[in-house]
């Protein structure tokens, strides 16, 4: 059976002080019922002991010492037994001139049954008609022959006082520990109400106020994060309406084009020829393609990358080799540097190759006549540069340019570095863009210790 779930905080902290008193209360009990008694009732035998002793030593019964009015020897009383061929006679002794009057004889008689076989002192504690009583039986010498024996008793009667005493007390701890409770549960809620009306607001995208902190203590932190969370989430929001404004007139422009040229043609009123347009259309669809497929390979790029098993030692000096091969189509003069050694990765070989491609596709783009590849091993990471000798990036932009949104200077949208540094960053190495005097670097770290199992 599920326990009642309490949602209150003020409630819980109540039923939590009011556990702990009255665990605490049970424990004093177990301890007042085991060892105080235990404690109490050995004191009281030892009281008993000496009056009985005391008496004794004295060898004057007759005379009431009056020990009975000491607390631990209250309702003690002694006599004599006399035995004589198998009868015992019994003989109050240190009667009191007044108050209560000895006990009956019934007790006596019981207490009698225990004097066979007492050669010395000895200490009794047993039941008589659910009553416990602390005894000592002691032989005496008898003027008359007989065999005597001096008992002093005792009800043994616990002391419940202490016990009432504590369950007052927890009554009243768990008293007072229910306003302390709310006390300190407005404290603490008060805080977490504020922090729960922040939530709310920035559930609300309302980015107008941040939190206040009053402390330094793990709610100040949180209040402290939460005000974090808000502004990363305000930049994200912003973000995410620059990217829709600059993805949807990215993609405008060339749906545009498209549609200008296909109603020219529809029209008959086109420019230069029918083919030339065509080709028009052809290159905007092959853009406007190429952009559609960048963005649907971004949103899906974590969870492939998360999922995908197909990870391999890849090397680098091959794959760079082939992909120089590939872009020397464009005329440009790419020079490749490679390492003498063959620099291993790991991971997802196409994963890979896309990550280099872009950047050397936007070398392509902005570069003017020589383009620059270095490999090279550097302590436990291979490390790729790749040079263009195109204009520099401006200060502002420069660590920007992996950002989703990042437009160039001449207003083009793309996505490639981003992916690039996604991919990089999710095989644990780094991506950076340096200006030089003339050009710009894009320099990538790939691991290369082995991640073979």
């Amino acid at each position: 059976m599920k326990m009642l779930k309490i949602k209150s905080l003020t409630m819980r902290i109540w039923m939590t002080f009011t556990i702990m008193i009255l665990i605490i209360i049970c424990c004093i009990t177990f301890l007042y019922l085991f060892a105080f008694r235990a404690f109490d009732e050995s004191a009281k035998i030892q009281d008993l002991k000496t009056y009985h002793e005391m008496l004794i030593k004295n060898n004057n019964f007759n005379q009431p010492l009056r020990f009975d009015k000491f607390r631990n020897l209250m309702g003690s009383e002694n006599f004599v037994v006399n035995i004589q061929e198998g009868k015992s006679e019994i003989k109050d002794v240190n009667k009191p001139v007044e108050g209560p009057q000895p006990r009956n004889n019934e007790e006596k008689t019981w207490m009698t049954g225990y004097v066979k076989g007492v050669t010395s002192e000895k200490q009794f504690k047993e039941y008589h008609n659910n009553m416990k009583f602390l005894f000592i039986i002691s032989p005496i010498k008898s003027d008359t022959g007989q065999k005597s024996y001096f008992i002093t008793y005792m009800p043994y009667m616990a002391d419940n006082g202490i016990l009432y005493q504590i369950i007052i007390f927890g009554i009243a701890f768990i008293i007072i520990g229910f306003f302390t409770a709310k006390i300190v549960a407005s404290y603490i809620s008060k805080p977490l109400k504020e922090l729960e009306n922040y939530t709310k607001r920035i559930a609300s995208k309302d980015w107008n106020k941040s939190i206040e902190i009053k402390s330094d203590d793990e709610i100040g932190s949180l209040a402290k994060c939460m005000n974090s969370m808000q502004k990363e989430l305000k930049h994200a929001e912003e973000n995410e309406k620059m990217f829709l404004q600059s993805i949807s007139h990215d993609l405008k422009t060339p749906v545009m084009v498209i549609m200008s040229h296909a109603e020219a043609i529809i029209d008959g009123v086109y420019i230069d020829s029918v083919e030339k347009t065509a080709e028009i259309i052809k290159d905007e669809a092959i853009s406007l393609e190429k952009k559609i497929r960048q963005m649907l390979y971004l949103n899906t790029l974590d969870y492939v990358l998360e999922n995908n098993i197909e990870n391999q030692g890849i090397d680098l000096n091959s794959v760079l080799g082939k992909m120089v091969d590939r872009f020397e189509v464009f005329n440009f003069d790419i020079k490749l540097e490679l390492s003498e050694n063959n620099v291993v990765v790991f991971g997802n070989e196409e994963k890979i190759k896309i990550s280099i491609e872009n950047i050397l596709d936007n070398a392509l783009r902005y570069a003017k006549d020589k383009i620059i590849l270095r490999l090279k091993k550097e302590d436990d990471f291979a490390i790729l540069e790749i040079y263009n000798d195109g204009s520099n990036i401006e200060n502002k932009s420069i660590e920007r340019i992996f950002d989703n949104l990042y437009k160039d200077k001449t207003g083009n949208f793309g996505l490639g570095l981003a992916i690039s540094k996604k991919i990089i960053d999710f095989y644990g190495g780094e991506i950076k863009a340096v200006n030089r005097e003339v050009g710009v670097s894009f320099i990538i770290r790939y691991p290369i210790k082995s991640n073979q199992q």
